[in-house]
């Protein structure tokens, strides 16, 4: 051929392009640059592959992009703003990583050291995460400064501050939020704050039953309202209530100390008073759940509210009929 330098294998055209020759194909090399120059090729025919599987390697589908191929399929891409993209072809402008479809697993992380790491110049911050094989899951769990600072177990409930129950807490009930605190370290639980400075009233929490409202808790700009559902239209068969007076005389108003601390306390004993006002107790004497743990009363005194109001009025109507025989008698004997 004219113009054209054969040797071995290796061919020298006329343009100074080298080609080196072999079974399956060849790779040309530009003989005024430093590196090595493969055709673009395809996800099909990647440019850059080995014997036995030509489908799968590396190509170039655009200007300033890289490109992977698995059995022919494109899997994954630099763009041309150093953008990686697995499972798509189109990486999110602006994300350094993008995955779509699938799942990602990231492995070999330690309570000290992350499998996941985000990282910025003034901190670190990172998230672990391990799917079995067996699909069972371990916990996810979130790092600041190589500390765990919240996780998520394989029951989607969610620990911040801490890594498990308290000792002692029935498993059988799961939470969806569990917060650990010190507060003689300056830490609280929970903080709200509305930032709107005109009046009126703002919610922080809506409590739903079977995508029902029941109640909020609210705030103006000068004090905090328990509410729960008390509407006209939410009540059937509204009557005056009678006998509260009897249901007083029936409490047993009592103090006691707390046996976790040994300080004072004054209220009811919860049963006792389950037994007069049933409405202002939850749970039932000497409940216990299934491994044999207490679970113990609680008391609602706004419950009581309706009652001691009725009372006042019964008493005061009995004062009131007093009050009348005695004028009658003083006026009889003037």
């Amino acid at each position: 051929m004219a113009g054209t330098l054969i040797v071995d294998k290796i061919q020298v055209d006329s343009g100074n392009t080298f080609q080196v020759l072999g079974n399956t194909g060849s790779v040309l090399l530009s003989a005024n640059a430093a590196g090595i120059t493969f055709a673009a090729g395809s996800a099909a025919a990647p440019s850059i592959t080995t014997s036995g599987d030509t489908n799968t390697g590396i190509f170039f589908p655009a200007a300033d992009t890289l490109a992977f191929a698995e059995g022919g399929t494109e899997v994954g891409r630099f763009d041309s703003s150093g953008n990686l993209g697995i499972g798509t072809t189109t990486p999110v402008a602006g994300m350094r990583f993008t995955v779509v479809g699938g799942g990602t697993q990231i492995s070999g992380g330690t309570s000290a050291q992350a499998g996941f790491r985000f990282q910025t110049t003034s901190g670190v911050a990172s998230i672990t995460g391990i799917n079995n094989d067996n699909n069972t899951f371990n916990p996810i769990s979130f790092y600041t400064s190589g500390t765990e600072a919240a996780r998520f177990d394989a029951n989607n409930t969610l620990f911040v501050g801490g890594t498990s129950y308290p000792s002692g807490y029935s498993t059988s009930i799961f939470q969806r939020i569990v917060t650990v605190a010190n507060g003689l370290n300056a830490t609280e639980h929970f903080l709200c704050n509305e930032q709107r400075s005109t009046t009126g009233t703002e919610n922080y929490f809506r409590f739903y039953r079977n995508n029902s409202l029941v109640g909020t808790i609210s705030n103006t700009l000068s004090a905090t309202s328990y509410v729960t559902s008390s509407d006209y239209r939410l009540k059937d068969n509204v009557q005056p209530m009678t006998g509260a007076l009897t249901k007083v005389a029936a409490l047993k108003p009592c103090t006691y100390t707390w046996k976790v601390d040994g300080s004072a306390g004054q209220g009811f004993i919860a049963h006792e008073l389950q037994a007069v006002v049933s409405d202002a107790v939850t749970g039932q004497k000497d409940a216990v759940d299934d491994e044999g743990n207490p679970v113990y009363q609680g008391i609602d005194t706004s419950f009581l509210v309706a009652t001691l109001t009725a009372a006042i009025q019964e008493q005061q109507a009995m004062i009131k009929t007093l009050q009348d025989k005695v004028a009658a008698l003083e006026a009889a004997s003037s």
